[in-house]
C-alpha cells in the first residue's frame, strides 16, 4: 500500500536527525535553539512513521514487511530512549552509543522495508 512512502519519509526524517545531531556534536552547540528541536520533531516524526509503516504492513498483510516493522520500530524506540537518556543529563558514552546504534538498525530496517516494498 503506502509502506515505500513512508519508509521513503521515516528515511528523510533520519537524515534531518543526522544533521542536526552532527551539527550538535561537532560544533557543540547548546541543547536549545532551532537545532535541537529540528532534532526533537524529527525523531517524533520517525517514531509516527514507523507506526504507519507497521500499520501499511498489517493492511499488505505480508509477513516479511511486518516483522520488518517491528523490528524498525523496537531500533526507533532503542535509539530514542537512548536519546533521552543521554540528552537528559547521563552524559555516558554508553547512551550515546545506544543512540547510534538504534539509529544506524533504523535505517537499515526502514530501507529494507522500502526496497522490499517496492520489489513486491
Amino acid at each position: 500500500m503506502y509502506t515505500p512512502t513512508l519508509a521513503a519519509a521515516e528515511l528523510a526524517c533520519l537524515v534531518v536527525i543526522y544533521v542536526a545531531g552532527m551539527m550538535i556534536a561537532i560544533y557543540r552547540l547548546p541543547l536549545q535553539g532551532p537545532i535541537i528541536t529540528a532534532h526533537i520533531y524529527a525523531a517524533a516524526l520517525a517514531v509516527v512513521f514507523a507506526l504507519a509503516t507497521y500499520g501499511s504492513a498489517t493492511r499488505a498483510n505480508n509477513s516479511v514487511l511486518r516483522a520488518l516493522a517491528v523490528l524498525n520500530i523496537i531500533s526507533v524506540l532503542v535509539g530514542a530512549f537512548e536519546g533521552l537518556f543521554y540528552f537528559g543529563g547521563f552524559t555516558i558514552p554508553d547512551y550515546a552509543l545506544g543512540m547510534g546504534i538504534g539509529f544506524g538498525f533504523t535505517v537499515v530496517f526502514a530501507s529494507a522495508m522500502m526496497f522490499y516494498s517496492i520489489r513486491k
